[in-house]
């Protein structure tokens, strides 16, 4: 019989990390890229953009993590 490992994180801290990260993320991503174009708008849309799909990123990439055992200690 083989045991089953359940994932440590729950999809809600998963959720809540990325947002978090997000907003870190969008704070710089928005000074770097006005310092790179000055531009208000164009900013706007590129950071926009890269966070968007790196939110979705982010996320997927912590619940192919949480399913990987290599390194969880079982108690």
């Amino acid at each position: 019989m083989r045991m089953k490992i359940k994932p440590i994180e729950a999809h809600n801290r998963s959720i809540a990390k990325s947002v978090s990260y997000r907003i870190l993320s969008l704070s710089v991503d928005s000074a770097v890229a006005y310092f790179f174009t000055r531009d208000v708008a164009l900013s706007a849309g590129i950071v926009i953009l890269v966070n968007t799909y790196s939110t979705v990123l982010y996320y997927l990439h912590e619940r192919i993590w949480a399913h990987i055992h290599w390194g969880h200690k079982i108690h």
